[in-house]
């Protein structure tokens, strides 16, 4: 809340910093839907940044993200992205093709959510992101290919947080995204995962797509990497 912004930010510079990775994401800042923008939102933001001066802190704007939206197990992008290239919020996580912390409850495993880099939720979209005109070429969003689509409404959103802060002098920076996934690109073969590291439910980019498409599949589970402790059956119902 903005009124409580005081207390932290004199506790931080009573620590002695002076700079902050400040994160805003694609979802608060476009969640109504493609190209409605959350101006109480932005506005809030302008006010965090402009108490963080007060304090004689500087920013640096991160537009984070981790395995793309809230529906595939982290953050950043809106809910429509994936509806718009065909999901069902509702089945990614009974499914396979994304682990939720939201559809999981609690207690959740251990550091689980990097596992979505290898369910197909998240590496699709990411392909489609970065690649999708070279892999996905039909695959068309309201008349124009789904890459530019999505990079067009991401950027777009992004200048938003720009034009409410172009004045702000404490603003330094920006990032451009927080740990992008390459998704199935550069993958030379399906049968190797895209997140190397053995942790939580291990499966290859095969098996990830096998199990959005309603395959049920028994899975090594591991409690932290590389330390094996059960195997799972993922999609028991065969959902799709």
């Amino acid at each position: 809340p903005l009124e409580e912004a005081d207390e932290h930010l004199s506790r931080l510079r009573s620590w002695g910093f002076t700079f902050v990775r400040f994160l805003v994401t694609w979802e608060a800042i476009e969640h109504a839907g493609p190209g409605k923008y959350d101006h109480e939102y932005l506005e809030y933001v302008r006010a965090v940044i402009r108490k963080c001066a007060e304090h004689g802190i500087s920013v640096f704007i991160d537009p984070h993200q981790d395995v793309w939206s809230r529906w595939t197990g982290g953050d950043g992008a809106p809910a429509w992205t994936l509806t718009k290239v065909g999901f069902d919020l509702e089945k990614l996580h009974e499914s396979g093709a994304a682990f939720s912390h939201q559809m999981h409850g609690d207690p959740l495993p251990r550091m689980v959510w990097p596992t979505n880099y290898n369910r197909l939720a998240t590496a699709t979209m990411f392909t489609l992101f970065f690649a999708g005109d070279t892999f996905a070429p039909k695959t068309m969003i309201d008349g124009v290919s789904a890459q530019e689509y999505l990079q067009s409404h991401f950027v777009n959103a992004i200048k938003q947080v720009a034009t409410y802060l172009k004045d702000e002098p404490n603003v330094l920076g920006y990032d451009t995204l927080n740990e992008p996934s390459t998704g199935y690109v550069g993958l030379q073969d399906l049968n190797d995962a895209l997140f190397a590291a053995p942790l939580g439910w291990f499966i290859s980019g095969f098996q990830g797509m096998t199990l959005g498409a309603g395959e049920t599949l028994t899975a090594p589970f591991f409690s932290a990497p590389h330390a094996f402790s059960r195997t799972t059956k993922l999609n028991p119902s065969g959902v799709s």
